[in-house]
This record gives structure tokens, C-alpha cells and sequence, in this order.
């Protein structure tokens, strides 16, 4: 079986409802600091992903975070579910949402945002391996950049060994376990 590990070192969390109130305090935060009002900041996520951390735990569905330093930078919805046309589970990841500064921040790099995508591509991987575990990942991008993006780490897997089949059709990326 394959390691988590081998993926890197990034780990996506499960975000209680008591995390979604910290995460929602530092984002209203960060918004404050850039003069922005966080009531307007990812209008068409935030309340999806607010619904499902504050409800009753669920063990197919989630609000996941990656963090760094102690701050949540990347929440997403993770769901494990049986999807016509697939054998075995699919774990889709949606609602991916990077936290305020990568709205707000002129600080940040290329790199940063890059770096932050793929926290969430291996992590959601982990999962996949481990608390949700899945034949087939999906993600889906909300970006021309995120798909751009997702075009190259598409291309870049093709070559693992780890993975049957690995494509971007429209805004998903499709993955399935060898």
C-alpha cells in the first residue's frame, strides 16, 4: 500500500465547528489588514463550506485545511461517495478557498499560491489513502489559473507509476489509483 508520505509532506485537517470559528476569525482578520470586508470574500463558498463544518460530523464528507505555521491558508470540501461510471469510491474535492492574503497580499509569490495548490493535491491524495479512502480523486478548479495549474500537475503525474489514469476534463482533474 502506498504512504501517505510519498506524497510530501502536506496533510489536509478535518475542521471542527470550533476550528471553522478560528478560521473564520483570522480571515476576517487578514480582509481587515488588506481594507477589504471578509462579509464579501468567497461569497459562493464560504457559506457551502461553513454549513457542512458546523453540521453534525459526517464520515464521507468534511471541511478540510491545510495549514502552515499555525494559520490555515486552503480550506475545501472533501467528499468519498459511489459516482456512476467508477468502480470503488470517488473522493471529490471542491470548494478549494485560499485564505484572504492570496486575494489581498502584493507579499506573495507565485510560488506561494503553487505551493499551496499542491498542499491540497497531496493532501487530499493522503486522504484518499487513508480517512477517506478511494479508488478515484477528483478536483475541481475554479480558475483559468487553477487550470492552468491543474494542467501541469496533470501532465507531471502521467509519468507516476501510482496512479491508472490521470486527466483535466473541463475543470476537474481525474485521478485513479493503479
Amino acid at each position: 500500500m502506498l504512504k501517505i508520505a510519498t506524497f510530501g509532506c502536506f496533510m489536509l485537517s478535518r475542521l471542527s465547528q470550533n476550528e471553522w470559528r478560528e478560521l473564520v476569525l483570522q480571515w476576517e482578520d487578514e480582509c481587515a489588514r488588506h481594507g477589504e470586508n471578509f462579509d464579501e470574500f468567497a461569497v459562493a463558498s464560504l457559506p457551502v463550506l461553513e454549513e457542512l463544518a458546523c453540521s453534525a460530523p459526517r464520515r464521507d464528507a468534511a471541511v478540510f485545511g491545510l495549514s502552515t505555521g499555525g494559520l490555515i491558508n486552503v480550506v475545501c470540501q472533501a467528499n468519498a461517495c459511489f459516482l456512476p461510471g467508477y468502480t470503488g469510491k470517488v473522493l471529490r474535492i471542491r470548494h478549494i478557498v485560499l485564505s484572504p492574503k492570496f486575494d489581498f497580499s502584493d507579499e506573495l509569490e507565485l510560488s506561494d499560491y503553487e505551493e499551496a495548490l499542491v498542499g491540497v493535491f497531496q493532501g487530499a491524495l493522503g486522504l484518499a489513502y487513508g480517512e477517506m479512502p478511494s479508488d478515484h480523486v477528483k478536483f475541481h478548479l475554479k480558475s483559468p489559473a487553477e487550470r492552468a495549474f491543474g494542467a501541469a500537475f496533470t501532465e507531471a503525474l502521467k509519468s507516476v507509476r501510482h496512479f491508472s489514469n490521470v486527466a483535466i476534463k473541463g475543470s476537474w482533474i481525474y485521478l485513479s489509483k493503479a
